[in-house]
């Protein structure tokens, strides 16, 4: 359980500002609750009712009487739109699977193609920051059956000044200097995570509800990514003093998923107008992967010549993601108007049932790193891990309908 909860706790820089929204949103609270006509601590005087709301407990304040399973105090049925925007963090498996891939598979490229360079990773990728759009549609019943339909949009797009990438470094041999490069590097990433759940939540008290839920969910992901080697033949090459290095490239590695994700809702009413909501899902989607592009091979030869080259990455095979999605949200409203303050968080390990692929080309395959060999074995072998921590902030606004009316 404290374990779960430890890798769900963002980074420190987005949880600062978490705070500061938890800290904006619980302020028209503690200004609610101070007593009244009270000039000094010694000055004691005699509070009328409404104004020992603090002993009271929190169901039967006066400003917090409605029933949780009827809307707006009235109105049985909600139909509700909201739409937002929201920033984040993203570890992206794209990147956290390269450096410990890229090093097996040059291991085993020795057994077909002994003397080769290995990649040893010495720089792997940091966090990276994204924005988000959000969107979504529900229909409500008396406040426990609820329809959702909805949106989220992940999206990145760095640069080189940005540490999207990872690095390598490869050891002297018989055949090769040393040298030291940049394997991968993501710039783009575009995650979109479409939801159609049903939910039922059971009143337990007057302010708290809990209840099933299910989401048949589907995700694609799109990543931009570039490949880059470096290498440099010693005298006793075959090719003596050959520099071979990735000048540039462009590959897309595109996912699409699907699965059924059972999850837990709860609402926690504070005030009339003010509610919390969560949901935890357990995460389980799979489908399919592939990867294409081309890179650009520049060969610079001892008697100053220099050629360009082109090789093909083509990959593709079945992936899966399991994990968790945690979502905390603080909903206020006035009226049929609302404002929604939360946060996503995804943890997630990516897994492949099947990786296959090459790099085709002219260029000697000693000469440069590919990201795999035939088979991805290392790919294959584990699993990585893909984590979206996102704040966001989503107004919206209802229309209510009973017996009598719509309003």
């Amino acid at each position: 359980m404290f374990t779960r909860l430890k890798n769900v706790i963002p980074p420190k820089s987005i949880r600062n500002v978490f705070i500061l929204l938890l800290f904006i949103s619980v302020l028209p609270l503690f200004a609610q609750e101070l007593p009244k006509g009270v000039t000094s601590p010694e000055v004691k005087q005699e509070r009328t009712p409404a104004e020992t709301q603090t002993s009271v407990p929190l169901e039967d304040r006066e400003d917090n009487k409605t029933r949780m399973d009827i809307f707006n105090h009235v109105y049985e049925h909600r139909l509700m739109f909201r739409g937002g925007w929201g920033i984040g963090k993203l570890s992206p498996a794209i990147l956290n699977e390269t450096g410990p891939a890229w090093f097996q598979n040059s291991l085993f490229r020795q057994i077909t193609e002994p003397g080769t360079p290995l990649s040893i990773p010495y720089k792997p990728a940091k966090e990276l920051g994204l924005n988000s759009q959000f969107w979504d549609i529900r229909y409500g019943y008396k406040n426990k059956f609820e329809v959702q339909l909805a949106e989220d949009t992940s999206l990145g797009v760095y640069s080189r000044d940005l540490p999207a990438s990872n690095n390598f470094f490869s050891p002297r041999t018989d055949t090769y200097w040393a040298s030291a490069f940049e394997g991968n590097r993501l710039l783009r990433f575009e995650g979109v995570s479409q939801h159609l759940r049903f939910s039922y939540t059971h009143p337990v008290s007057k302010i708290f509800m809990i209840g099933p839920s299910i989401n048949f969910h589907r995700y694609t992901e799109r990543n931009n990514i570039s490949y880059g080697s470096y290498s440099t033949s010693r005298a006793e090459a075959t090719v003596p003093n050959k520099a071979t290095w990735s000048i540039g490239g462009d590959a897309n590695a595109e996912y699409s998923m699907k699965g059924i994700l059972p999850g837990i809702f709860a609402k926690f009413k504070l005030r009339d107008w003010w509610e919390l909501r969560t949901r935890l899902e357990l995460l389980d989607r799979k489908g399919n992967f592939t990867v294409l592009g081309s890179q650009i091979i520049q060969e610079a030869f001892s008697d100053g010549s220099s050629n360009l080259s082109g090789v093909l990455p083509a990959y593709g095979g079945k992936v899966r993601d399991k994990g968790t999605i945690l979502n905390i949200e603080s909903s206020f409203q006035y009226c049929r108007f609302t404002l929604d303050i939360g946060m996503i968080r995804q943890d997630i390990k990516r897994s492949y049932d099947t990786y296959l692929g090459d790099t085709l080309g002219g260029v000697p395959r000693s000469d440069y790193s590919s990201r795999s060999v035939y088979i991805g074995f290392s790919e294959m072998s584990a699993s990585v891990k893909h984590t979206v921590t996102e704040f966001y902030i989503m107004p919206g606004v209802s229309f209510f309908y009973d017996a009598d009316k719509i309003y």
